[in-house]
């Protein structure tokens, strides 16, 4: 598994084979935030566990493959992102973490 304090907001998401599929917008305990394409309008969150990052090179995060369909989620109209599949009882956004303290 990937060191979590390795993610930012703003790095690049890849897929498995380089596939540029959106960048970090926000960070939590066990998840990151992924907002698809250049626009984020229409928005379109999804929330990614860490443990579905295969690797980190440089600002770019990629992904393992999965065998879970994790971006042919439902989009996201209210502003929230959804929730990752095994958070039960996960009903909020994630925070960004303040690493200094």
């Amino acid at each position: 598994m990937i060191r979590t304090d390795a993610v930012h907001e703003g790095m690049t998401v890849r897929t498995a084979t380089g596939e540029v599929i959106g960048r970090v917008t926000g960070i939590g305990d066990t998840h990151f935030e992924l907002e698809r394409g250049l626009l984020p309008i229409p928005r379109r969150d999804y929330l990614v566990e860490f443990s579905d990052v295969d690797f980190i090179r440089g600002e770019d995060i990629y992904l393992a493959n999965a065998d879970h369909p994790l971006l042919t989620l439902e989009v996201d109209d209210d502003g929230g992102a959804l929730p990752p599949r095994h958070a039960n009882g996960l009903e909020r956004e994630p925070v960004n973490v303040d690493r200094d303290s």
